[in-house]
């Protein structure tokens, strides 16, 4: 804590959960003060400042500047590595700040002191940073620092430990996303685990177009962009709910506000938004994080999956590091064989008609060409390609091969370099999505078969199925909705755990198995990973799996994280198992 004492009134600020920026370093700023608020003439003072932190208070810079009415320009060359940046400054009054020839801050205008940033997209070199400042009259205060995004942790979150979002907060931090489930808990020691409010700012880009923002929280929730209030559910709730509001946006940056707090019970924020257009080609949609988590940072259409962004990021307001991306899209395949190939630096995941899992390779790697066996295709199919930059370099591509006959694909070599995907045609243009309240875009449900049974399921405390099973029985089907209760008077109704093991009679074919839970799910088919979603979300996942007549053992783990617990598992055999006689590359 520092105390500053000006003018007969105590100046409190503190540094709460953030870490002073480390940019200031290097060289000193060339600093010009003024005797005037308008930079004007020659200055009255030049020396060099080691770092633009000035608490003057009812003060000046010194005795040859006035107190009130000053202004100051400060410059000096710093090396920047190619990515994006946040520029926190914090003023009274108003402030420039350029890097090079671009104007990053313009915040010139008579106001008080209080934290801001923007975030802004640097090449790689030595840039020239210059600040203006001036000073109208009253208290006098300057300070402005840079850091480089790289963890994707975009949203400046504001926590109070009241629910009107009054006074200082009790906590400052980046969050990834708005999007938790705190249960009965706080976001942090400094929270209350109720009557806590909470303020998400962020300013990122959007290609032209309207949106529609969601809001799914426990308890009230308000979202603005650009100062206009889009969601306003500010009331006392429970989950589920889901309240959205739509606006137009120009291409460019504008700023989003979410608001929030908690009154008492449980407490959850969820937040995403939606580009409300008919997408004819790629939909692609791009976090500032690995996990394709939270609101997208850009939405837009894409013609071909073919990027090298280098060091760079695919939009100017998101991180060069640590970001994901993934592209959809419909397609009528005309009646064939089909090799897919994929070539990334880092991870990535290829689904068809977002069932079957094509290629798993969701790890750091360095533009590493993947290809699958052929795969038969006739008609209309969704490609959906999910993928993830850790560092350095990101890279990915997607093409694929075509024959129209086995003895076609027999003779046909692998293609290791790209080639623009010709073979398929558009599918009819599909609506703008709708989503559920975890922003996952819903998927079409499939028919199912009769859940089987019975299960050996297996309880456990704790979500990891470790130690000795509380309860151990016979369940007809995985078919349950305990809501927030236990599933058995011996098992707790958060932080459990279930394994069921049951061994079944299939007819050769392939087969869709299907999990819809809250939480986190993984599915065996003969010690075969074929689902695998552990982690605390609500949804449905879907795997095709290919078997030949006869028995094979199903295993399936779950675990429930708090609030809600569900899981249900079932099967359906969609078509004949893929013949052994498939030729392979």
């Amino acid at each position: 804590m520092r105390k500053v004492m000006a003018s007969g009134i105590l100046l409190i600020w503190v540094w709460l959960g953030l870490s002073t920026p480390s940019k200031m370093a290097g060289n000193d700023w060339y600093a010009e003060y003024y005797a005037n608020s308008s930079l004007a003439g020659a200055p009255a003072l030049t020396r060099f400042e080691p770092a633009l932190r000035f608490e003057w208070g009812g003060g000046s810079p010194d005795a040859t500047i006035p107190v009130d009415n000053f202004s100051a320009r400060f410059s000096h060359a710093e090396w920047f590595n190619a990515g994006t940046y946040r520029f926190s400054y914090r003023s009274d009054d108003g402030i420039r700040l350029w890097v090079g020839d671009t104007l990053v801050i313009d915040d010139w205008r008579d106001h008080g002191a209080a934290w801001n940033f923007v975030e802004h997209y640097i090449a790689s070199g030595t840039h020239q940073v210059r600040v203006e400042y001036y000073e109208r009259g009253g208290s006098a205060t300057l300070e402005a620092a840079w850091e480089k995004v790289t963890t994707g942790a975009a949203w400046r979150a504001d926590y109070f430990g009241n629910e009107a979002l009054a006074g200082a907060p009790v906590l400052t931090r980046y969050d990834t996303a708005v999007d938790f489930d705190w249960g009965s808990g706080s976001p942090h020691p400094n929270a209350p685990v109720d009557g806590f409010s909470a303020r998400w700012t962020r300013t990122l880009g959007f290609e032209a177009g309207t949106y529609r923002f969601y809001g799914s929280c426990d308890d009230g929730v308000r979202i603005f962009v650009d100062g206009n209030k889009i969601v306003d559910a500010w009331q006392k709730q429970s989950l589920p709910n889901t309240h959205s509001g739509d606006i137009t946006l120009s291409a460019g940056q504008h700023t989003v506000v979410v608001e929030y707090f908690e009154e008492g019970g449980q407490a959850s924020a969820h937040v995403w938004w939606d580009r409300l257009e008919t997408f004819n080609r790629w939909e692609g949609r791009y976090y500032d994080n690995r996990e394709l988590r939270g609101g997208p940072a850009l939405i837009r259409n894409e013609t071909e999956i073919n990027f090298d962004w280098g060091e760079g990021a695919p939009a100017t307001w998101m991180p060069s590091d640590n970001f994901s991306a993934v592209w959809t899209r419909s397609l009528d395949f005309k009646p064939g064989l089909y090799r897919f190939n994929v070539r990334a630096d880092d991870g990535f995941r290829l689904w068809i008609d977002e069932t079957d899992l094509r290629m798993n390779f969701w790890e750091p790697q360095d533009f590493v060409w993947r290809y699958q066996d052929w795969h038969y295709l006739s008609g209309v199919h969704t490609l959906k390609l999910e993928y993830f930059e850790a560092a350095g370099n990101a890279r990915v591509q997607l093409w694929w091969d075509y024959a129209a006959t086995i003895e076609a694909a027999q003779s046909s070599a692998p293609s290791p370099t790209y080639g623009f995907a010709a073979a398929a045609a558009p599918a009819a243009a599909r609506p703008p999505a709708t989503t559920g309240a975890s922003g996952a875009t819903p998927r079409t449900p499939v028919p199912s078969a009769p859940l089987p049974g019975p299960w050996q399921g297996e309880y456990f405390d704790g979500r990891d199925l470790s130690g000795t099973p509380l309860v151990t029985r016979s369940d007809t089907a995985i078919d349950f909705d305990w809501g927030r209760n236990a599933p058995a008077t011996e098992v707790p109704a958060d932080q459990f755990s279930v394994r069921w093991t049951g061994t079944f009679t299939f007819e050769s074919g392939r087969y869709r198995f299907t999990t819809t839970t809250d939480d986190g799910v993984r599915l065996y088919v003969d010690d075969q990973l074929v689902i695998n979603s552990w982690r605390p979300m609500r949804g449905t996942r879907y795997a095709t799996v290919s078997l030949a007549a006869g028995q094979h053992t199903v295993r399936v783990e779950y675990f429930d994280a708090t609030q809600a617990a569900k899981a249900r598992v079932l099967w359906t055999r969609i078509g004949e198992a893929i013949p052994t006689t498939t030729p392979k590359p």
